[in-house]
């Protein structure tokens, strides 16, 4: 009982199941409705303010300022000057 042979009844002709919808899919479909976003960003201002939470307060920074610029220094500097002219380029 090694190989499958065409017409072996355990041949699985419908495929493997599908699995259940991922927290992304689920989370997507309760979000859809601007009710239930606006709820979520009062919860994110209230942990920001009331709780002082600093992932709350750097999030919604994040979100309106945008993500600073990170500079990356390197030792080498023949990879300064190429990294310089890629940079330049765009």
């Amino acid at each position: 009982m090694g190989k499958f042979e065409a017409g072996d009844p355990r041949i699985n002709r419908k495929g493997r199941p599908r699995k259940g919808k991922s927290l992304t899919e689920i989370l997507e479909k309760a979000l859809r409705s601007e009710k239930n976003y606006k709820a979520l960003a009062d919860i994110l201002i209230e942990m920001a303010i009331k709780d002082k939470n600093i992932t709350a307060i750097r999030y919604i920074y994040d979100r309106i300022d945008g993500k600073p610029k990170e500079t990356v220094e390197l030792e080498n500097s023949s990879v300064n000057i190429k990294l310089l002219e890629i940079m330049n380029e765009k």
